[in-house]
């Protein structure tokens, strides 16, 4: 009598299932809430108003706020303003470099996800580099950098265009995250839109707890003022312009580390 054979053991090693991740793979996927992330939005106001106004102060030109520049790069046209000749051609470069920035900071960040923890990390993280390169090659005084060295005529080789294009390149970045996080109302880099639609806004005498949106364009416009106000004072410190990015770097640093530690999104 033949032996009934039973069916045969399944090949573990044959079948098509995906190895388990690990848990650190698992949370630097994770897509995070957006809740509570406006305060990261204000923090990059902040850091506009900062390094815009101290920018402005060495080289005449903006590192986010890219209208500014556009004004900038009109006037050059007509070769003006008559003291500072090649002031068109740093507008030009921050614009450029804005631009490419936001291409590439949104192209990398939507082809792995934008709101994922690691995204968000490691953008943050390039930013802070790439402010530390600028600063690093300032406190070596490679660059122009006070009324004194660069009275924006353009030196020979126009080395202050380095900084330049990383810096705006850096604040691409952080407007592209913001924009990811879904507070279009804090641009992070622009205030013209946020006070018209402060001053529109059929809303604007509501209670503090009844209209959240106007309370981050106020917080916007505030943080960037302030910003401003931080970076002016310390360009006229013996730190001069180096403090002023030091503080960037680190601000963007401690914003970095803070997506390793954010809640995340519940699961759809």
């Amino acid at each position: 009598m033949e032996k009934e054979v039973g069916p045969a053991a399944p090949d573990l090693e044959a079948t098509d299932v995906p190895p388990k991740e690990s848990s650190v793979v698992q949370r630097w996927k994770q897509n995070l809430t957006p809740t509570h992330a406006d305060l990261i939005c204000l923090l990059l106001t902040f850091l506009t108003g900062l390094c815009d106004s101290s920018a402005y102060n060495a080289w005449s030109c903006f590192l986010g706020m890219q209208t500014g520049n556009t004004i900038f790069l009109g006037l050059g046209a007509s070769a003006q303003p008559y003291n500072k000749p090649w002031g068109w051609l740093k507008s030009l470069v921050s614009i450029a470099a804005f631009f490419v920035g936001a291409m590439i900071f949104s192209i990398a960040m939507r082809s792995v996800g934008s709101v994922r923890r690691g995204t968000l990390f490691v953008s943050f993280l390039v930013q802070t580099l790439l402010i530390v390169i600028a600063v690093a090659l300032i406190e070596a005084d490679l660059i122009p950098h006070t009324s004194a060295d660069a009275a924006l005529t353009g030196g020979e080789l126009f080395l202050e265009l380095i900084p330049i294009a990383l810096l705006a390149f850096q604040s691409a970045g952080g407007m592209t995250c913001s924009r990811a996080l879904g507070y279009n109302e804090i641009p992070t880099v622009v205030l013209t839109s946020v006070y018209f639609d402060i001053a529109s806004d059929p809303k604007i005498t509501d209670k503090p707890t009844a209209n959240a949106k106007r309370n981050r364009r106020i917080g916007g416009v505030v943080c960037l003022l302030i910003g401003a106000i931080v970076g002016g004072w310390l360009s006229r410190s013996s730190g001069g312009m180096q403090a002023v990015l030091w503080m960037a770097a680190g601000l963007k640093f401690v914003a970095a580390i803070a997506w390793l530690f954010w809640k995340a999104a519940p699961p759809k």
